[in-house]
């Protein structure tokens, strides 16, 4: 609030510097911030990346492990291997065509057992293929394959697996499209008559598939034509098989390889699902490629490269080996938009061109994937198995905190903009209520027959000026309710104070001359002028007080309570603050009770009118935390005859012991041990010789029971007068403190003061209850 009442002076100088200041300030931060969160989350997601791709590998991994252990059981299994030895041993120095090898004695019981075998390791279809490359046996599917060799593409890895005599995987191929499914391993597969194309090149056709020939007229499944036959029989649309294969060595007794068991995998059931073990985020994928850039997994978005034209509309299309992991430059547009037949050819994605070079690493640069959409992700070459995998996640996704970061910062740099639009409003129309305020000061010069001085102080209510009566020649102290602060609540609690204390006419109580209201609408009342200080400043400045001294003090506190009680008033705010020293008729150490502000009548109190002030906010607590009877903690707004009590024990105890009865760190500390907290005897907590009556009655006063207190402020003003020391303290002990401590100038009497930690208190228990802390005034 300081800065702000500071900005707003209309003659600031620096007013139009402070937006800009602050603009330069928060965009300072802005930009720290926002690097600082940068490095954190590309670390972050740099590590999220790497712990994921090596996840998915790890699962890849494991699941060829796995599959090359299962494809290396069944060949070892002796009774393939013996039959694989007869087989082979009969199928020697023959013609490689399907008629012999069907009709060799050992191929049926090789064909049984390994059916039988293959399904139980869960794999559709396997198929035996001899050192030269021929498959002489096949199982789980039509015996239409064997007498073929091996395609072309493969004969690399079959080579490479009779030489070093381990498994093999021989990545995603495309089979020749199926018409129908026939078998247990057709039900699974379909069809494996030709591989059409592998990650290595096109496939040959297979020697047994007939050439093409002109549709019959009497062959209804045949003049649909080879494309229309689908899965459930004839008009089906055709679908696209892709597959992969384990191979696992063969060996004779001598421990020689005599061929190979292949067993045959679909990849999309197992292999694409392996690398979907772990991804990041909702655009999060993890696939593979083959040298050539080839997707070899499908992709998860397929529906989306329908949609962009990169696969057909069928949905027996994938995107494994049909989708080449190009850059396209920009994002893609959907087929419809297009206008283009022949898109040019595009480089490969980054990523992908790096590990086909055979490196691995991060990117945190958003780079275009296949989609055109920008990405980031890490990937790896896999030499062992001849393909490349990649995690990503798309690059809008994975900066999203430092997208949200930017628009804080826009909302503050807003924020920050209607702020100063408002502070400048604010100063202007400040500007125009100081001269309308200067202007009803100087009216206000003369109230009736007050001159006004100089300000002798300020508080929540209003401010005080001295002034001079033009015809009684006396000074007087004048408190002005400004306009602008005059709402109906504080004018009624200003209206209730002056007729309620006007009423009181005990030389320790405040004398209040005069009441009225300038055509301006500026209340005000006249009281006496008195030179002195508070008790808290006397505390403050010396401390603990002589136990002779403290009961005059005291018993001049309770004649003016006297007055107040028996005319049915009650203070509820007895504090250092509000009791002032001074000098009355000649006679020093006069102590004047002040400030009636909170002071209530004890017929309402009865009648449940706690607060008089504003009877419809009876949940308002009245009064200073530090000198509050437990019943106003627990029952906001009340106040009786014994509430005041209280409160003059707490004054005398602090006078005695130079601090109050409780302290605290926050106001809900130091009202749990008004509840709860035993007080320290005054003579334990101050070390000094205090009487055991003085200390009696002030503890009598701080009960926590009511009923336990001293029972009325006249009983309590004539146990104070029956102390040993009441009547020690004389005028001329009073007389030769103040001229030994009298400051070289007067202080006025401020009869709004508020010293630090002792303010009077007006809590509103709606607002606690919402987390907004108390208001004080």
């Amino acid at each position: 609030m300081t800065l702000f009442r500071t900005l707003t002076r209309p003659r600031n100088r620096f007013l139009p510097a402070a937006p800009l200041l602050a603009a330069l300030i928060l965009g300072v931060i802005g930009w720290w911030s926002h690097d600082a969160v940068r490095r954190v989350v590309e670390t972050k997601l740099g590590n999220e990346l790497n712990t994921i791709l090596e996840a998915d590998v790890a699962a890849l991994e494991i699941w060829v492990t796995n599959q090359e252990r299962l494809a290396g059981l069944l060949a070892g299994d002796p009774q393939i291997r013996a039959l694989a030895v007869e087989l082979v041993a009969a199928s020697s120095g023959r013609e490689q065509n399907r008629g012999e090898l069907e009709s060799l004695p050992s191929q049926t019981a090789f064909q049984q057992i390994l059916n039988e075998r293959v399904h139980g390791a869960g794999f559709g279809v396997a198929e035996f293929v001899t050192t030269q490359l021929n498959i002489i046996a096949v199982a789980g599917r039509r015996s239409s394959r064997i007498g073929s060799p091996v395609s072309d593409s493969f004969t690399e890895r079959y080579h490479a697996l009779f030489a070093s005599g381990k498994p093999v995987l021989i990545t995603p191929f495309k089979a020749a499209p199926t018409r129908r499914l026939g078998g247990p391993g057709m039900r699974r597969f379909g069809p494996l008559d030709s591989p059409g194309t592998t990650t290595g090149g096109p496939q040959p056709p297979l020697p047994d598939r007939p050439p093409p020939r002109e549709p019959s007229r009497g062959d209804p499944d045949e003049r649909r034509g080879p494309t229309d036959r689908g899965p459930g029989g004839p008009g089906g649309p055709r679908t696209e098989l892709n597959l992969m294969q384990v191979v696992a060595p063969v060996r004779n007794p001598a421990g020689e390889v005599i061929g190979a068991l292949a067993c045959i995998v679909r990849p999309e059931q197992e292999f694409t699902r392996v690398l979907s073990v772990a991804r990041t985020g909702a655009s999060g994928e993890t696939f593979a490629f083959d040298p050539a850039g080839l997707l070899i997994s499908q992709s998860r978005f397929d529906d989306q490269l329908r949609t962009l034209g990169l696969l057909t509309n069928s949905t027996s299309v994938s995107s494994s080996l049909n989708v080449t992991l190009s850059d396209p430059g920009q994002r893609l547009m959907p087929a419809a938009l297009l206008t283009s037949t022949n898109p040019p050819i595009r480089p490969l994605m980054p990523m992908v061109a790096e590990a086909v070079a055979g490196r691995s690493g991060v990117n945190l640069a958003a780079t275009r994937d296949y989609r055109g959409i920008l990405v980031v992700g890490a990937w790896r070459w896999l030499p062992a198995l001849n393909f490349g995998v990649i995690t990503k996640i798309d690059a809008a996704e994975a900066y999203e905190p430092l997208r949200v970061l930017r628009q804080i910062f826009a909302v503050l740099l807003g924020l920050l903009v209607v702020a100063t639009g408002v502070m400048l409003l604010v100063a202007f129309l400040n500007v125009r209520w100081r001269r309308k305020f200067d202007e009803a000061a100087l009216k206000a010069r003369q109230l009736g027959q007050y001159t006004l001085g100089e300000k002798i102080g300020e508080g929540a209510m209003g401010v005080v000026y001295r002034a001079h009566h033009a015809l009684l020649r006396r000074e007087t102290a004048v408190k002005l309710l400004l306009p602008s602060r005059a709402d109906a609540d504080r004018i009624r609690q200003f209206e209730n104070e002056v007729r309620l204390t006007c009423q009181l006419t005990h030389p320790n109580t405040i004398q209040i001359y005069d009441y009225g209201r300038t055509d301006d609408d500026i209340f005000y009342y006249a009281m006496e002028f008195l030179s002195g200080m508070t008790l808290q400043e006397l505390i403050d400045q010396h401390g603990a007080q002589p136990e002779a001294r403290v009961l005059h003090l005291l018993r001049q506190i309770c004649g003016s309570l006297q007055e107040a009680h028996a005319a049915g008033l009650i203070h509820r705010d007895i504090k250092p603050g509000n009791l002032f020293l001074c000098e009355r008729g000649g006679i020093a150490d006069t102590v004047k009770v002040l400030d009636f502000g909170l002071v209530i009548r004890m017929a309402e109190v009865t009648q449940g009118a706690l607060d008089p002030v504003d009877s419809s906010d009876a949940s308002r607590f009245r009064g200073t935390p530090l000198f509050m009877a437990p019943e106003c903690i627990r029952k906001p707004g009340f106040g009786d005859a014994l509430t005041d009590i209280y409160a003059v024990g707490a004054v005398g105890y602090m006078l005695l012991v130079g601090e109050p009865v409780f302290q605290g760190g926050n106001i809900q500390d130091i009202w749990r041990q008004h509840l709860e907290a035993i007080p320290v005897a005054p003579s334990v907590r101050s070390g000094l010789g205090i009487s055991a009556e003085l200390e009696k009655i002030i503890l009598a006063c701080l009960a926590k029971d009511p009923t336990r207190r001293v029972q009325s402020i006249n009983d309590l003003h004539q146990a104070f007068s029956a102390c040993p020391q009441a009547h020690s303290w004389t005028a001329a002990d009073g007389r030769a403190w103040a001229n030994t401590v009298r400051h070289s100038s007067d202080t006025p009497l401020l009869p709004l003061r508020r010293t630090c930690g002792e303010a009077t208190l007006r809590i509103n228990l709606a607002a606690r209850s919402n987390g907004k802390s108390a208001d004080s005034e």
